[in-house]
């Protein structure tokens, strides 16, 4: 099974100081059809105004991933630590018993943009915890090295489920093979353009467009166009 989903059929919300994209059901947007695929319940691409913030809000039982695209996004939440998370951050924070948390531009100037994707994790009731890391697009280039995996250490970001993230920057044509083990594979384009090949079948997306895989033929993808891509491919039972 491939889906093609592409930017157009997202949902948008204009929301105060916020303009979301959500890729599966989330808030006000109820589609009972798309509503997770595997143990990917949310990927959301925000766009946050200079100077605002959006406001406490508590979770449980989740692993939250975040990257930053450009800008930089402050977080706070229980530690009562915050940090400001510059652009090419990554963090997982683990709900786990519950942790309240709040997110806000640092930038009285410049918007910042964010994905934001909620997992179910492993086991529930897990203790709260939060590591954030900045992982620079010169060090990403071409990489099929994961930035947050179940397994963490070696640089890369633990999170509390058995997916893999990779997130390739390209800036040359050279295809890149993504490893299949009869999972799910989630393709998203952050920017610029790719043709992807799974077997004999091929694809081309742009910024926003999304290909969910569930097949266990060979998979691969290659910048197009001038400017450069950036992709993320998440990996998942």
């Amino acid at each position: 099974m491939i889906k093609v989903v592409t930017s157009e059929e997202r949902h948008t919300v204009k929301q105060g100081p916020v303009q979301s994209e959500f890729s599966f059901s989330f808030a006000d947007y109820d589609d009972p059809g798309n509503a997770h695929f595997g143990c990917l319940l949310v990927l959301n691409d925000h766009t946050l105004a200079p100077g605002k913030k959006m406001n406490a809000h508590p979770h449980h039982d989740l692993e939250i991933l975040t990257y930053v695209i450009s800008g930089e996004l402050g977080h706070g939440d229980d530690s009562g630590q915050a940090r400001i998370l510059k652009e090419g951050s990554f963090q997982v924070l683990s709900a786990g018993t519950g942790i309240s948390h709040e997110e806000y531009n640092s930038s009285e100037l410049e918007p910042v943009r964010y994905l934001q994707l909620w997992f179910l994790p492993e086991r529930r009731s897990l203790p709260p915890t939060r590591e954030d890391l900045l992982i620079p697009r010169e060090s990403r280039m071409g990489s099929m090295e994961p930035v947050v995996t179940g397994r963490g250490g070696n640089g890369r970001l633990k999170i509390h489920q058995d997916v893999e993230v990779y997130i390739p920057f390209l800036q040359d044509d050279r295809e890149i093979s993504v490893p299949t083990r009869n999972r799910r594979q989630h393709l998203f384009v952050i920017s610029g353009h790719v043709e992807f090949s799974c077997g004999k079948q091929r694809f081309t997306l742009g910024p926003g467009d999304a290909a969910r895989i569930q097949r266990e033929e060979a998979l691969s993808f290659r910048k197009t166009g001038e400017e450069p891509s950036e992709v993320m491919i998440i990996d998942l039972p």
